[in-house]
């Protein structure tokens, strides 16, 4: 329940509609009321013109109700030939099923609307939700399970309100307008149609729990092969390299066979269960029917107009009341849904302290103060007790085997995590006290794999400086030595460079990178090996680029090719998250420690 009331807290917006849609609703039942006793009337009054005495005493039995219903119908009716009569009622007819379709359209377009507008709300709600998680969040999650959640369960969350307001509107308003009818003709007969509802209740409900499980189940599943396609689409100059075509194909199939196999058990689920209500309301619609004939024709309790409008009831009361047994399966896919979009939305978003900070720059230094860190899973420490003081305007490298905890550093410093124990201060400031966005503002981040979007060189360049004029994006592009080939592209600044600007070189790819970091105009700079992977003479054209970046800010950087950090002010050698020491190059390889192993490992020690 839960769950549902908060699936109803996206319709709150729409309230003013949902009330619309609601008289709307109402409305139709009464014309579609109104049209099935026209049909009667037809049935019982036209076709029988006729009518004998006889049937007085019984009519006598009829509600009052009833009575007057019959009685203004007949003054509708006037007092003419059958011809005249067929004639009244086929224009009443027209006219009674002309406005029952036009508020049935008003109904269902107002819904219409209204679930259309509520599916982008959960989505946006999601998506806008996600930007403020923490990194540890993405490091967790499946990519495909997330664009699962946000495209299919939040579309299918909807229908729970389309369901509740539109069909619950509608069906449940028909059943109990048909019912009252079917009282007001015969309370004996309408006491025996009372057995429809708990035999369709129970078959409802059964099956209902069955399918919101499975419902559960095929979404983690649909997101597992979501997953396996991005991963195949992403590595796929691996997979062919590798030549795991048929590999990958076998494992794309497996995951489709799984999901094929817990969608269609829901859809047997699903198609059985109108069949099943069907039976049940034409056994015992049949069973009413031989009842209902003997009282005509055997104890003469009930009249043919009667039955005859009893009967059609019946049969209009079967309708919506099956209807509404796919509306229960309906909702407990949408709960299962909504299960699944609240196991986002739940998580506690990376948030501000209370009278946060906002800063543009800092004056002195960067801190770290008994700075320890362990991922949640694991509770094992990636780095311990770093203390370290980073100077405004000075160069410092990181170097350290893989898993040192050198990226680590500076994610802490991004507070990309938060820290376990200890501090990152700037100008003795805890950053646990600075504005996230003020305290990312003034840093930029040049890393190993750089990621440009399927957008234009000029896009990529400004992503982040939405202020910035086509000279400034130029003046950053020259810089980093970028200019020259953005302007052999076939539309210059104004090329689409695709996914991950699969179009251009990695040299090209990195030097966009720096162009984008130069126009940010960053007070503190971080360069994860921005080099490493490139070739030499795309290498060189980089580290021109570089250094024009460096140029009066304090600049930290991962070295992996520790020639590019020879001329740094401080190297910090970590080792099992610890640092094991700090010094200058000169200073470093005259203690011939873990870095001296490190540099002669690299290049031997005639470069020493």
């Amino acid at each position: 329940m839960r769950y549902f009331i908060k699936i109803f807290s996206f319709a709150k917006p729409y309230k003013l509609k949902i009330i619309l849609s609601l008289v709307c609703s109402s409305l139709f039942v009464i014309m579609n009321t109104a049209s099935l006793w026209m049909i009667s009337s037809l049935l019982s009054t036209i076709l029988n013109p006729n009518k004998t005495s006889s049937v007085v005493n019984i009519n006598s039995s009829k509600s009052s109700i009833i009575t007057y219903l019959e009685g203004l119908t007949n003054n509708i009716l006037g007092s003419g030939d059958s011809i005249e009569k067929l004639k009244v009622l086929c224009i009443m007819m027209l006219a009674i099923f002309f406005l029952k379709n036009i508020f049935y359209y008003l109904s269902n377009i107002i819904m219409n609307y209204v679930n259309h507008k509520m599916i982008m709300d959960i989505r946006n709600k999601i998506f806008t939700h996600i930007q403020s998680l923490p990194l540890s969040f993405f490091h967790n999650s499946k990519i495909g399970e997330i664009s699962s959640i946000t495209i299919g369960d939040a579309a299918r969350m909807r229908a729970a309100v389309n369901d509740v307001v539109n069909k619950l509107s509608k069906h449940p308003l028909n059943v109990i307008a048909m019912f009252t009818m079917l009282a007001l003709i015969n309370i004996k007969m309408t006491l025996y149609s009372l057995i429809i509802i708990p035999c369709i209740g129970f078959v409802v409900i059964k099956i209902g729990q069955s399918i919101r499980r499975k419902t559960i189940r095929s979404s983690k599943q649909i997101a597992g092969v979501t997953n396996t396609l991005h991963e195949n689409l992403s590595g796929i100059s691996v997979v062919k390299s590798f030549i795991q075509e048929t590999n990958e194909i076998n494992k794309f199939k497996n995951e489709t066979k799984k999901y094929f196999k817990l969608i269609y058990k829901k859809s047997r689920l699903k198609s059985i269960t109108t069949p099943i209500n069907d039976m049940i309301g034409v056994v015992i619609a049949i069973c009413l029917l031989w009842i209902g004939g003997k009282e005509v024709f055997i104890y003469n309790t009930l009249d043919p107009d009667g039955f005859i409008k009893f009967i059609v009831y019946l049969f209009a009361m079967l309708q919506p009341a099956k209807k509404l047994a796919g509306i229960n399966i309906s909702i407990q896919s949408s709960i299962a849904a909504a299960e699944r979009v609240f196991s986002i939305l739940n998580i506690k978003p990376q948030e501000d302290a209370k009278n946060a900070l906002e800063i543009k720059d800092f004056s002195k230094q960067i801190e770290y103060s008994n700075v320890s860190f362990s991922y949640e899973e694991t509770n094992i420490n990636v780095l311990t007790n770093i203390n370290l003081s980073i100077p405004k305007g000075k160069v410092y490298a990181i170097v350290g085997k893989s898993g040192s905890g050198k990226s680590t550093l500076i994610n802490l410093l991004l507070r990309f995590y938060e820290i376990s124990n200890g501090e990152i201060l700037i100008d003795n400031q805890s950053t646990k006290n600075i504005k996230i966005s003020s305290l990312r503002d003034m840093i930029g981040v040049v890393s190993q794999q750089t990621f440009l979007f399927n957008d234009t060189v000029k896009n990529n360049i400004a992503y982040g400086n939405d202020n910035s004029d086509n000279n400034q994006i130029i003046t950053a592009a020259k810089l980093a030595n970028a200019d020259e080939f953005i302007m052999e592209l076939d539309k210059g600044y104004d090329t689409v460079i695709g996914e991950r600007g699969v179009k251009l070189s990695g040299g090209q790819i990195q030097r966009i990178s720096i162009a984008r970091a130069l126009l940010k105009n960053p007070s503190i700079l971080i360069f994860d090996e921005a080099t490493s992977s490139l070739d030499t003479e795309s290498e060189n054209e980089v580290k021109k680029a570089i250094e024009n970046l460096l140029k009066d800010r304090t600049v930290i950087v991962i070295a992996h090719r520790l020639s590019t950090i020879t001329n740094a002010d401080k190297i910090i050698v970590l080792d099992k998250g610890k640092i094991n020491d700090l010094g200058n190059h000169e200073e470093l390889i005259a203690k011939n420690g873990k870095y001296k192993k490190l540099f002669d490992a690299q290049f031997g020690d005639k470069h020493a």
